[in-house]
C-alpha cells in the first residue's frame, strides 16, 4: 500500500498568482510547505462543520500545486475545490494522466504494517462525514498555524477543547480477531474495529472507554 491512492491516483494542478493562497482557504494542511521544498504532505478537505469530504497530497507541480487523491475521485473533488473559486486569478487542470503512483515517494507497507503502525485507510478507519481529529488526523495532516479554511473554526474548537468522542485506538486480540461493534461488560457498544491482521486490531473507541473485559463477537480484546 502506498498512501492509500491506489494504482492511478487522480492529480489536479492549479496555478496561478492567488493558487497558494485559494488553497490554503479550502484545505487543513499549510500549502506554503510544500513550495520550494520538495515535501509531499498529507491534508484533509473538509466541509464547513469540520467533517472529512476527502484526503489528499500536496506537493509543488512543475507550474503549481499539485492535488493527488485516490483513484476515481478526481472529478468530485474539482467540484468541491472549484466551488469557491470565484475572483481569484487560479487555473485548475487535471493532470491524472501524467502521474502514477511511482513519481511520488510514499512508503509503501502491507495491511499487517499498516495497521501495527496505527495508519487509517480510507473506507475503514477513514470514512466521509467523521472528523479528522478522532483518527488522528490533526497530528499529520492539520495545521494550526495558518489563515482560516473551510471548517477552520470547528477544528480548532476540537483542539482547544483537547477531547474528541471516539478515538483511533490499536487493539490485540486474546481470541480470534473479528471486524465490527464492540461491546463492554455491560453488553453496551463501546465501540468499533475497523481492520484485522492477526492478532492486532484498528478501530475506535468511544471517550472515556476502558479495554478491560471487553468483547467483539467471541473474542476477548485489550489496547495495546
Amino acid at each position: 500500500m502506498k498512501a492509500d491512492l491506489g494504482d492511478k491516483p487522480g492529480a489536479l494542478e492549479f496555478s496561478g498568482p492567488d493558487a497558494v493562497r485559494f488553497l490554503n482557504g479550502q484545505i487543513t494542511q499549510d500549502v506554503r510547505k510544500v513550495m520550494g521544498t520538495g515535501l509531499v504532505l498529507p491534508s484533509c478537505v473538509t466541509d464547513a462543520k469540520g467533517r472529512l469530504q476527502f484526503r489528499v497530497w500536496i506537493a509543488e507541480g512543475c507550474g503549481g500545486v499539485l492535488v493527488i487523491c485516490r483513484e476515481g475521485m478526481t472529478e468530485d473533488l474539482e467540484a468541491r475545490l472549484t466551488r469557491y473559486l470565484i475572483a481569484d486569478d487560479v487555473e485548475v487542470r487535471d493532470v491524472s494522466e501524467k502521474f502514477r503512483i511511482e513519481d511520488f515517494d510514499f512508503p509503501e507497507m502491507d495491511e499487517a504494517e499498516r495497521i501495527a503502525k496505527g495508519i487509517p485507510k480510507w473506507g475503514a478507519e477513514l470514512k466521509e462525514g467523521m472528523l479528522p481529529p478522532e483518527a488522528g488526523l490533526d497530528a499529520t495532516d492539520i495545521s494550526y498555524h495558518k489563515g482560516c479554511y473551510i471548517g477552520q473554526e470547528v477544528i480548532s474548537r476540537i483542539k482547544s477543547a483537547g477531547k474528541v468522542n471516539r478515538q483511533l485506538t490499536k487493539f490485540v486480540f486474546e481470541g480470534d480477531s473479528v471486524i465490527g461493534e464492540i461491546s463492554g461488560p455491560e453488553g453496551k457498544v463501546c465501540g468499533e474495529v475497523t481492520s484485522v491482521s492477526g492478532k492486532l486490531g484498528l478501530g475506535y473507541l468511544k471517550r472515556g472507554v476502558e479495554g478491560e473485559g471487553m468483547s467483539v463477537g467471541r473474542a476477548g480484546i485489550s489496547i495495546r
